[in-house]
């Protein structure tokens, strides 16, 4: 019997716009390859150092490693229920509105938690929206809204926000909006403004910093968000320049770098479902009109946050330190005691560091100085899980372990012996 292939008719047309666009010389394929998995992936924000991602149904915002390896970043107080969070970092811009950049700020309903060095706060709390899901966040690169943050509830009402937290409307497009981004200015007669996604109207809308608003400037099926491509782009260690989460199955794709050359500038939109017509598209301005093509293959399942790696999030300051690697002395011995809980434990009160103390663990944020000076704050809490025998997550996600060491000039190597010296402990 001979073996046929069966073409669908979604098959025929993409192949036959393919071919076109081959033909004319325009012609865009992308090359998405499978990154790591994070249960429920639903937001994502990406910068040089950092790759964050929030959990559809837990409060857990995770970090993701070079290497793929995931952990936890931050829990937000949150709602406790499963709502798509999405998450943005603080470009350098920012500073000129009041933001701190390289910190992260979530959306969760009406409110934005900010979370700094590790520790969460409620940033802002939008009165006038009224969407208790879908809601969307960005940062404006270019100026034209004042480097503010942006925030789209899903009723269609837009905001912006400065480092204070003040919250000014702009506008109301009406429909079921998400996924915004502020374009580049020159970028057709649209650019400067907010482009937003009306997944509900299968169509891309755009609002001026006046709250003029121009709907349907792009049709896109089952539209999810709008994301500029930097200038020159960038990558996270990984060596991935875009990132896509995959709520239904758990999982982020990332994109190459070399997907985007000589991209810079342009816009890319995504769908939320693969239904007929689905796409990944890039969007480009010819001098008369705006163009999509397709930008495909698109990652299959449920396309929810993705994000560029935002080449403006400066990179984090080390912390100088000496030549030698940093141990106890054999007369300095130094016990950590985890507890494993259940349920989230008050944290408690910090002591200061005693002074003439040889080894200390303390929160993220300590430095030398601190220590040194005898001013550093004692971490004595963990709290964990376990999967399959092995810790999955501690809260904090990151803590520093100081020890004093004496030593004559010049290079010194010195060895940390590690132990469990409480006896509770075997996980």
């Amino acid at each position: 019997m001979k073996k046929r292939t069966k073409i669908t008719l979604r098959t025929k047309i993409y192949l036959t716009i393919v071919l076109l666009l081959a033909l004319t010389g325009v012609f865009y394929a992308s090359n998405p390859t499978f990154f790591t998995s994070v249960p429920f992936a639903t937001g994502v924000a990406a910068s040089r150092s950092d790759l964050l991602v929030s959990e559809y149904c837990t409060e857990n915002i995770d970090t993701v490693a070079c290497d793929g390896t995931v952990s936890l970043f931050a829990t937000i107080p949150g709602f406790g229920s499963c709502r798509e969070k999405y998450v943005t970092i603080a470009p350098s811009q920012s500073a000129a509105a009041g933001f701190t950049p390289r910190d992260v700020f979530v959306t969760e309903g009406a409110t934005v938690f900010k979370i700094h060095n590790g520790t969460v706060t409620l940033f802002t709390t939008i009165a006038g929206c009224i969407a208790t899901d879908h809601n969307g966040i960005t940062f404006d690169h270019f100026g034209t809204f004042g480097f503010d943050m942006i925030v789209t509830c899903q009723e269609g009402d837009v905001f912006k926000i400065n480092g204070a937290g003040t919250v000014t409307p702009i506008a109301s497009t009406g429909g079921m909006i998400e996924g915004p981004a502020v374009v580049p200015p020159g970028f057709g007669p649209h650019g400067g403004e907010i482009w937003v996604a009306d997944e509900g109207a299968s169509a891309v809308h755009a609002i001026k910093n006046d709250g003029t608003v121009t709907l349907n400037i792009l049709s896109h099926v089952a539209a999810e968000g709008v994301f500029v491509i930097p200038a020159v782009p960038c990558t996270f260690c990984s060596g991935g320049a875009f990132f896509q989460a995959l709520q239904d199955v758990g999982q982020i794709w990332q994109y190459p770098l070399s997907d985007f050359t000589g991209l810079g500038g342009k816009v890319l939109v995504t769908s939320e479902s693969g239904g007929t017509g689905a796409d990944t598209s890039l969007v480009t301005f010819n001098g008369t009109n705006y163009v999509q093509s397709s930008f495909g293959p698109r990652v299959p399942g449920l396309n929810e946050g993705a994000s560029f790696v935002d080449c403006d999030v400066p990179t984090p300051t080390p912390t100088p330190t000496p030549s030698a690697t940093f141990t106890p002395t054999p007369t300095a011995t130094a016990t950590a005691t985890a507890t494993a809980t259940a349920t989230a434990t008050p944290k408690p009160t910090p002591t200061p560091t005693p002074m003439g103390q040889v080894s200390q663990i303390t929160p993220t944020g300590t430095t030398c100085q601190d220590f040194a000076g005898g001013t550093a704050q004692t971490l004595d809490t963990l709290n964990y899980s376990v999967r399959n025998g092995v810790i999955h997550q501690v809260n904090p996600g990151v803590f520093f372990y100081w020890v004093k060491v004496t030593a004559p000039a010049g290079n010194n190597t010195f060895v940390v012996n590690q132990s469990i010296t409480t006896g509770n402990f075997n996980t």
